[in-house]
């Protein structure tokens, strides 16, 4: 069965527990110097001190450095229960520091936080623009971030345009057909595996098999190839993801 549009029911993110959470996977790889600084900055944030914002983001990555989160079946499963699909496996310290700092300025007005957040996405360098875009699974104010996703789709930028295409589910539940074909036609061109989209097979429908099909084509003619993954896609077989890193 194929489908052209996700289904599945948008969760209500609840920013402050998923703050919490954060912090706790960050308390177990960071340093005392390192975690205390992130505190500190969090507390901040938790009382307005917004002017103070884009200086601790852009302070996270020399604070925290870029070491994977050491996460259990257990920290997994709690992902889970915030998004289903979240795979914060896939995050380093200071993509996690950042959305950390994020959330706990988070007022319960979503038409703010988006502000804020396109605000800061203009004047990002490349390594916190990326940690935006990931932590877009678990922000708030999801619907009110599109332009900012389809921007991201679009970008030439590989980690930019991976950080919504691969392990997110963002893409998955807000993405609509057009812009989630145009993502999955990018992955085939850029190389990108099929493997590491969440929602592939969930999110096929007949209008991308019909433009992989047409790639395919014009690829043979030209005397190239396509990885397997892409024949088994088309095919409506599995697409075997990579090895979790666990």
């Amino acid at each position: 069965m194929t489908t052209t549009a996700s289904t599945r029911s948008i969760p209500s993110v609840q920013p402050a527990e998923t703050a919490a959470l954060l912090r706790r996977w960050l308390e177990n790889v960071l340093g005392a110097d390192a975690f205390a600084w992130l505190t500190q900055e969090v507390e901040r944030q938790e009382a307005g001190d917004e002017r103070r914002l884009a200086v601790a983001l852009g302070l996270a990555g020399r604070k925290t450095g870029r070491r994977a989160l050491s996460l259990t079946i257990d920290d997994l499963d709690a992902a889970q229960r915030v998004r289903e699909g979240w795979q914060p496996q896939y995050w380093a310290a200071d993509e996690t520091a950042r959305a950390a700092l994020l959330l706990a300025g988070y007022r319960g007005d979503d038409r703010a936080f988006a502000a804020r957040l396109d605000r800061l996405c203009v004047t990002a360098e490349l390594t916190e623009h990326v940690s935006y875009m990931k932590a877009l699974a678990i922000f708030p104010a999801g619907g009110l971030l599109l332009a900012r996703a389809r921007e991201a789709v679009r970008s030439s930028i590989a980690p930019l345009f991976e950080a919504i295409a691969c392990h997110n589910p963002y893409a998955r539940d807000m993405l609509d057909a057009g812009a989630w074909n145009q993502m999955i036609v990018k992955c085939v061109f850029g190389g990108t595996p099929l493997a590491t989209v969440t929602g592939l097979a969930e999110r096929r429908n007949d209008e991308l098999i019909a433009m992989l099909r047409d790639l395919v084509a014009e690829r043979h003619a030209a005397g190239r190839s396509l990885p397997e993954e892409v024949h088994a896609f088309i095919a409506g077989r599995d697409v075997v993801p990579p090895r979790n890193p666990l």
